[in-house]
């Protein structure tokens, strides 16, 4: 199966950040790119941060490829 997506990525700042909490992709510092759950008080500080790492970018996630839609 091949799933080709465009990510469009946002910079970790305040006012840049998703209007409400949940999962997103974070690329963090140390050149990890994971799922991450933002909090609110994460997007009102404009600042992710995962132990010593910290985000750069966040995008929405990719939409699985099995996904019918139907929840």
């Amino acid at each position: 199966m091949l799933q080709t997506v465009t990510i469009d990525w946002h910079p970790v700042a305040v006012g840049s950040m998703p209007k409400q909490e949940g999962s997103y992709l974070v690329a963090f510092d140390d050149g990890e790119v994971e799922t991450y759950p933002l909090s609110d008080q994460d997007i009102k500080r404009g600042e992710v941060r995962d132990g010593q790492t910290h985000g750069l970018l966040w995008a929405a996630n990719i939409p699985s490829p099995i996904d019918d839609g139907e929840d």
